[in-house]
């Protein structure tokens, strides 16, 4: 009651000051200021504990408040444990198909029939035996045409057709590792992109690929790439 009569005093004190400045206040800053006020008035009174704290502590405190501003949140710094730590194999992820060795019939994808490499020949026509010929393909000037040669073996106990005129396999003849040549379009029935053939069980039929490269390169190191979907199969070749 008593702090409450002093309140009042020192707003009609101010009130009924002729100078003064008028500083527009909220609700709750006025609540500050009549405090503030009284615990001036009383701060010598024994009986009175006052409410409000220093200018020192005060300034402290903002002091604290700044500085605090320019330091991050803690909740923002990631902290590295056991169970959020980075796994290299989920930052790079191993490609586990890679390991897998396939054949060439099983990237050819005919489970009826095994298919081999047997070898390659360079030559300046295909083919080379001009009787009864009845399609040849020659190479432009300053090339020549490597002919890789497989055997295809109808392992089922029934006759089988062999029909890749429509698989989307791929066949690149890589020479010195980067030299790249893809196959003639040769119209031959044994061409191993387009054959379709009937084989009898057990019996084996030629097929061939047909590059045409340059004659002055570098043919130390000859590998043919076959591929379809995700599976790949390396011949050596030389």
């Amino acid at each position: 009651m008593k702090r409450l009569k002093v309140l009042i005093i020192c707003i009609l004190g101010i009130s009924l000051s002729g100078c003064m400045k008028e500083y527009p206040l909220n609700e709750a800053q006025t609540d500050i200021v009549a405090e503030y006020m009284a615990s001036r008035l009383l701060e010598n009174d024994k009986k009175f504990t006052p409410s409000l704290i220093s200018y020192q502590e005060a300034s402290e405190i903002d002091d604290i408040i700044h500085n605090d501003e320019t330091m991050p949140d803690p909740t923002e710094i990631p902290v590295e444990t056991e169970d959020n730590k980075a796994d290299s194999s989920e930052v790079y992820p191993s490609d586990s198909t890679s390991d897998i060795q396939y054949t060439l019939s099983e990237v050819i994808g005919e489970s009826n029939f095994d298919i081999q490499y047997t070898g390659y020949q360079l030559t300046g026509t295909y083919p080379e035996d001009e009787s009864n010929l009845v399609f040849s393909l020659d190479p432009r000037a300053g090339y020549q045409l490597l002919v890789v040669d497989f055997t295809i073996e109808n392992i089922s106990d029934s006759d089988k057709t062999i029909d890749l005129s429509k698989a989307s396999i791929q066949y690149q003849l890589d020479i010195n590792v980067g030299t790249i040549y893809k196959p003639q379009l040769a119209l031959l029935e044994n061409n191993l992109q387009y054959i379709k053939l009937n084989v009898r069980s057990g019996d084996k039929i030629p097929a061939v690929l047909i590059f045409e490269v340059t004659k002055d390169i570098d043919m130390s190191d000859i590998n043919l790439i076959v591929s379809r979907d995700a599976r790949t199969e390396i011949v050596e070749i030389k």
